[in-house]
């Protein structure tokens, strides 16, 4: 047990789900104040500071840690390691109170809940909770077996409660799909929200974001505005003509707005506004909603961590709910697992016409409905390595038959209206690089060389001054930035007016994302100081290292060894396209291109531009696209994509980042 100081200094710590409980986080800091002075400990929080904390997301100000809307079965959460991190720190900290053992943990597994307090015990604390005081636990002491069951049976019942809490919404749920009323969400496009009586009787239209709660009163979807519906079913009747893709296409050149546009989305924690442009996923989303039917569908996904829904009820958990790694995953449900039932509105179209197309939107997707895009490297052994020579676009995989090949991307992400059909087979190009690299890099006397050549620059590296001042610089500016984060904190519990505390916001999250740079920096500099103490281990690392190159390459049908040898030795191919006259057409065939590895340089200047077919879209009606229109910074002149960051895979409408 770490020793004390005394009586000195107190912490306190709560988790909030966001939903209804008997007190707030702002009446329990009062109830910290109160305790505070009762033991004469000094305790800085106030209701003030943690209701600034619930605004700005921050999970620590002062002697304040609160995790909030952070799920209580994660041992590990922002403000409980800040906490922990706080008392090894200070050695002042004697105390930390927190409501309940339900705002500390709600663990899958009482044990975990309870080895999670004597942890904090264990570093010399006191924990005080509103019912109980929990004193340190004292090295080669038998712990108290009463004090253990008491604990145990606590926090069996505080993870109880999620379970238990998802019992109750899924028949909730449950009750209202079975009626025809909504259980929450957005309505889709073309549909309104409206307050209605305990039999469907409207009462009127609610607006956006608006929430009522009266009792025997519910929300029911019912169709919009006339205009949104001719827009759905001149859709349906486009759809049965040409794909979504063409629909989407001449829906954005018309100029007509997607449902979404102009709406700032989170996808993965990153803001970006939706531009307006239509996407093929909006467009079946729209025709495959069976609202239009005038039918009320629940269930068509299955999520949760606790239970699953049937239209029987709650279900346990299965292996196919969960994946590689253990967590939980999103999945669809069959038909026969979703509640379906009449709406109390007639249908916008015909159900001949919607059950039609229904089986030619089910024909054109084919078997690869429904399924994920492969995250397989094995699958995509040349992915972001092999470019078109005409556009510098990367070439995308694309499936081929029974197998794979590599298509220009541009020519996919522009439908088609830029560049060529370009294409080469992925497992010939993947068998061609292989046999450049043993040929070229993998040879006998080769690697003789290569070894000598490796042992000249270890030589030379090894007897050149060490470079520390760059390390301590970064060290001493890590250190600036986080006590600048500290003050910051300080100042925003202590904001008076949203004005000032959306300006130290701001504030905040730039010298968070500088404070994590540096972090990298410095990590990335301890790394390289610590370097072999001999030539002869520098040369034998590189030696295994060369030794493995070899084992990948030893079999060619094994793609994910194939796809680690290219990223190691850092292969990139560059490929010539050239118009071929045939009998009646013209095609574009490989003609040659340059096989690069290591450091050597690029042939083209890579295009670096958007990527996104709606983002493209914009910057080409910008400005005309020219890969080879270098400017004076030396990059292409397009429009810079921002960086590169993921988006929900199941965006349905809205844009893709």
């Amino acid at each position: 047990m770490i020793q004390r100081s005394g009586q000195g200094r107190a912490l306190f710590y709560t988790r909030d789900s966001g939903g209804k409980h008997e007190q707030t986080p702002a009446e329990y800091v009062g109830w910290a104040q109160r305790r505070a002075r009762e033991l004469g400990l000094r305790f800085s929080g106030t209701a003030e500071s943690i209701d600034a904390m619930m605004q700005s997301g921050c999970p620590e100000s002062g002697d304040l840690f609160f995790d909030f809307c952070v799920q209580g079965h994660l041992l590990s959460r922002p403000a409980l390691d800040a906490l922990k991190a706080e008392i090894v720190r200070d050695r002042d900290v004697s105390h930390v109170f927190i409501p309940r053992r339900d705002r500390l943990a709600r663990p899958d597994d009482p044990l975990d809940g309870l080895k999670l307090e004597n942890e904090l015990r264990g570093l010399g604390i006191t924990l005080v909770y509103m019912t109980l005081t929990l004193a340190p636990r004292l090295k080669n002491r038998r712990p108290d077996v009463g004090e253990a069951i008491v604990g145990i049976f606590d926090f069996d019942q505080s993870g109880r409660f999620r379970q238990n809490l998802a019992e109750t919404m899924i028949f909730a749920q449950l009750g209202l799909a079975k009626s025809g009323f909504s259980t929450g969400g957005r309505p889709p496009f073309g549909y309104r929200r409206w307050l209605v009586d305990a039999v469907g009787n409207r009462i009127r239209e609610l607006e956006k974001g608006e929430i009522v709660r009266k009792q025997g009163h519910h929300v029911m979807w019912l169709p919009g505005p006339e205009a949104e519906l001719d827009l759905i079913r001149r859709i349906l009747a486009m759809l049965e003509l040409m794909p979504a893709t063409e629909v989407a296409r001449r829906l954005t050149a018309e100029g007509i707005r997607s449902p979404d546009a102009d709406r700032v989305r989170t996808d993965n924690g990153v803001k970006h506004q939706v531009l307006g442009v239509w996407h093929a996923t909006t467009i079946t989303g729209i025709a495959r909603q069976p609202l239009n039917r005038a039918l009320v569908e629940y269930g068509r996904r299955s999520m949760g961590d606790q239970l699953r829904m049937t239209a029987d009820g709650p279900r346990c958990l299965e292996e196919q709910d969960s994946r590689a790694d253990g967590k939980p995953k999103v999945i669809q449900n069959p038909a026969h697992l979703r509640v379906v039932v009449p709406a109390k509105f007639d249908p916008i179209i015909p159900a001949v016409q919607y059950d039609r197309l229904i089986s030619i939107l089910d024909q054109r997707a084919g078997t690869q409905r429904g399924k994920p895009r492969s995250r397989d490297p094995g699958k995509n052994p040349l992915g972001s390595r092999i470019h078109d020579l005409g556009c510098s676009w990367p070439m995308y995989r694309q499936p081929h038959g029974k197998s794979f090949r590599y298509t220009c991307g541009l020519y996919q992400q522009s439908h088609g209206e830029k560049c060529a059909h370009n294409h080469v087979d992925g497992l010939t190009a993947t068998r061609f690089v292989l046999r450049a690299i043993r040929q070229r890099l993998l040879d006998g006397n080769r690697l003789h060389k290569l070894q000598d050549k490796i042992e000249a620059r270890a030589r030379a590296e090894l007897n050149a001054p060490a470079q520390d001042s760059n390390l301590d610089a970064k060290r001493a500016e890590l250190a600036q930035l986080l006590g600048q984060l500290a003050r910051i904190q300080r100042n925003l519990a202590l904001a008076e007016s949203d004005e000032l505390f959306g300006s130290i916001s701001e504030v905040f999250a730039e010298l968070k994302s500088t404070a994590l740079r540096v972090e990298r920096e410095v990590a990335s500099l301890e790394r390289l100081s610590q370097t072999p103490s001999s030539v002869e281990t520098e040369v034998a690392i590189a030696i295994e290292i060369i030794a493995r190159l070899k084992e990948l390459a030893a079999d060619a049908s094994n793609l994910p060894a194939l796809s680690q040898l290219f990223k190691q030795v850092n292969v990139q191919v560059y490929l010539r396209f050239l118009p071929v006259k045939k009998r009646r057409r013209t095609e574009n065939k490989m003609t040659g291109g340059v096989l690069t590895w290591g450091n050597a340089p690029s042939p083209i200047q890579k295009y670096q531009g958007p990527t996104g077919r709606g983002q493209l879209r914009l910057a080409t009606a910008q400005r005309t696209y020219r890969p080879d229109a270098i400017n004076g910074s030396g990059k292409t002149d397009v429009v810079d994509s921002g960086g590169r960051d993921r988006s929900l895979g199941n965006v349905s409408r809205g844009d893709r980042i």
